[in-house]
Formats: structure tokens, sequence, C-alpha cells
């Protein structure tokens, strides 16, 4: 998952690490756990990025 700049141009600490996360979570073997955590994280990834988005006007 790429990480997705702030409209700064940064990327938030918290987002890196997610995606770190993710990238160590999908180095594991397929079970029904990890593709029960990799949802979390994704909802997680979700929240986290429409944080930075502005509503349309």
């Amino acid at each position: 998952m790429s990480s997705l700049p702030r409209p700064d141009g940064q990327v938030t600490p918290a987002l890196a690490q997610l995606n770190d996360q993710i990238r160590r979570l999908m180095e594991q073997p397929s079970t029904t756990g990890r593709a029960q955590e990799y949802r979390r994280l994704l909802d997680l990834w979700a929240k986290l990025t429409r944080e930075d988005v502005k509503p349309a006007a």
C-alpha cells in the first residue's frame, strides 16, 4: 500500500507505520486470521486517509 502524502506533501507518521504493518502482515502465510487482520488494518488506513480529504464545496 502506498503512502499517500498529506496536502502539505508529508506522509503522516501513523499512516507510514500502518503501511509497514500491512506489508509485514502480507509477508505471512495466508490464513483466516491474516485476512481478518488485513481487513482491520485497511479500515484504519481508510480512516487515516479520509482525514486528509477536505469535503467538496
